[in-house]
């Protein structure tokens, strides 16, 4: 039992999977950047409290040197938990002010003479550790400024808390695009689903029915016009084998109601004329199995193209061909000549095409006249085509009626035996194999076109047949 799965369901999953996705990456990427922040925390807020600090000097007008700190700053150095601290020292390197929190100066730290500030150092250890910096002031002065070091893993907590807050901001908008990819999916799938609408219409009432790929996603499109094609190909069979079963119940119409009549007759006197039932039921027997012939070869015509058949050699299927016909040529007293060369070489079907020959010799053999002639040629020099004409030497038929002759179940002469599918398979073969068939104009000849794989020989094999041909 095959197991089905919503579209939509599938693609909100999708979405929901990259959101979760992209949101995990994003806190895995913003914590390796706040490891990254706090390696030189204390060199950045160390050196930007020194430059702070040293803005905050001046020099009065008796020369001394006077440290005025902001007023967020002189917050911060009067907290007892020493956090930040500063001491400042004279040029020869004696403290004469320090922040409010410091009950004793900091060590004096000398500072390189090529900068303006010195490298983070650490003084003391435990609760008590504290990063200074070193930096030239006014006058000669230095300063120290420090702050009490905190541990890296709660720094990195608490500053990854701070970041994290903005998912309070994130997530509600992610719940929302996920409701509305619910309602966006299905205004996005209402072109597939009236497409299955489409198509569940089509059916025998309305076989010409197609879907429309008007508004469907260029995604679904090529399978819109696939299976329109199929419906197509489904459609044009479906017509010939309505026709083909129409066409046949009208054709068995009359040799069974003969054949009905002629056993009346036999119960009423008695005699009964088995000549004339053999010659119907022969008759009945030869349409059915044209008519399953010409269904073969219809089906198998839908199956290839003529460019996928094989190639085969054409000459040896005439020859063939009119080997099958001899038993019919000498029971008519009828010669026939084959002339075709060594070898001519198309692409198709070698039953297929030995039936489309036979077919010819026989409607020669029943409805022409005198010698039959085989041949295998081109139709005009240069050309890419190979013509076989099966002629005889009588006068064809009626001028207008070259093309009816091709139809299912046409005879001329209702008299003549046969059932007028002879000539259709012809047609049907030669065109399935891209050709055609054709009567010529005032003469009982036919011809079918078929398209050449390689040059034929010159040389040409006359046979004359009386009763014989070379098989």
């Amino acid at each position: 039992m095959s197991h089905t799965h919503s579209l939509r369901l599938r693609l909100l999953g999708a979405m929901m999977a990259v959101f979760v996705l992209g949101l995990v990456v994003s806190l895995l990427a913003y914590r390796t950047e706040v490891h990254g922040i706090t390696r030189n925390l204390h060199t950045t807020t160390l050196e930007n409290q020194a430059r702070e600090l040293l803005d905050a000097m001046r020099v009065g007008k008796d020369g001394a040197v006077e440290v005025h700190a902001p007023a967020d700053w002189r917050s911060a150095y009067s907290r007892p938990s020493r956090h930040f601290v500063y001491t400042v020292f004279d040029a020869a390197h004696r403290p004469f002010a320090r922040s409010a929190n410091l009950s004793a100066p900091l060590p004096y730290i000398p500072v390189d003479s090529h900068g303006t500030l010195g490298p983070v150092e650490f003084i003391g250890a435990g609760k008590d550790r504290v990063a200074i910096v070193a930096a030239h002031g006014p006058r000669g002065t230095t300063v120290l400024v420090g702050r009490g070091d905190m541990d890296r893993d709660e720094l990195v907590d608490s500053l990854f808390e701070e970041g994290s807050e903005q998912l309070t901001v994130i997530v509600p908008f992610a719940i929302l695009a996920l409701v509305l990819i619910w309602p966006i999916t299905w205004w996005s799938l209402r072109p597939i689903a009236r497409a299955s609408r489409e198509a569940a219409r089509v059916g025998p009432r309305h076989p010409d029915l197609r879907i429309s790929a008007s508004g469907l996603p260029r995604e679904i499109q090529p399978l819109v016009e696939a299976v329109n094609g199929a419906l197509d190909r489904l459609s044009k069979a479906y017509a010939v084998e309505k026709r083909l079963t129409a066409d046949a119940a009208h054709e068995f119409r009359t040799p069974v109601a003969v054949l009905n009549l002629r056993l009346q007759r036999a119960r009423l006197t008695g005699n009964t004329d088995w000549d004339a039932v053999e010659r119907e039921l022969a008759q009945m027997g030869r349409l059915v199995d044209q008519l399953l012939d010409l269904a073969r070869k219809e089906s198998l015509a839908r199956e290839r193209r003529a460019q996928e058949l094989p190639v085969v050699n054409l000459s040896r299927i005439v020859r063939e061909a009119a080997a099958m016909v001899l038993p019919l040529m000498e029971t008519a007293g009828r010669e026939l000549d084959v002339e075709v060369p060594d070898t001519v070489q198309v692409r198709g079907n070698v039953d297929d095409l030995r039936d489309m020959v036979r077919n010819l010799l026989e409607n020669a053999i029943v409805h022409g006249r005198g010698r039959v002639t085989a041949r295998i040629g081109s139709p005009e020099p240069g050309s890419d085509r190979v013509a076989i004409e099966v002629a005889d030497e009588g006068a064809g038929v009626p001028p207008g009626q070259e093309e009816a002759v091709f139809q299912r179940f046409r005879r001329l002469n209702v008299e003549n035996p046969g059932s007028g599918l002879g000539l259709a398979i012809v047609r049907h073969v030669a065109r399935s194999h891209g050709g055609d068939a054709h009567f010529l104009p005032g003469r009982g000849s036919v011809v079918v076109n078929l398209p050449a794989v390689a040059a034929a020989s010159p040389y040409r094999q006359r046979a004359a047949e009386t009763g014989r041909t070379e098989s």
